[in-house]
């Protein structure tokens, strides 16, 4: 169960979601905050394209490296919370 699930859940058990419930359905209501997630969509910043030839210093080449291995992982964790991320 991805993250987004769990929260519509937890939402959607809380007490003061009672009358919500006797009026709408849970598959209706996570249609409806599904929709409202799907609106979401982030932009993570550029990967940066670097090769081995652009730079003699190997700190600048890893430096690069790791900046795009960190925007990877922001996105994976934003996707496993049930958010887009744009390509």
């Amino acid at each position: 169960m991805d993250e987004s699930r769990k929260q519509f859940l937890e939402w959607w058990r809380h007490p003061e979601q009672e009358e919500l419930r006797k009026s709408c359905a849970e598959g209706w209501g996570e249609k409806i905050w599904s929709a409202s997630r799907s609106a979401i969509s982030i932009e993570l910043p550029a990967k940066n394209d670097i090769s081995s030839d652009d730079y003699s210093i190997p700190d600048l080449v890893d430096w690069g490296d790791g900046r795009n291995a960190g925007i990877q992982e922001c996105a994976e964790a934003i996707r496993a919370a049930g958010i887009k991320v744009k390509e």
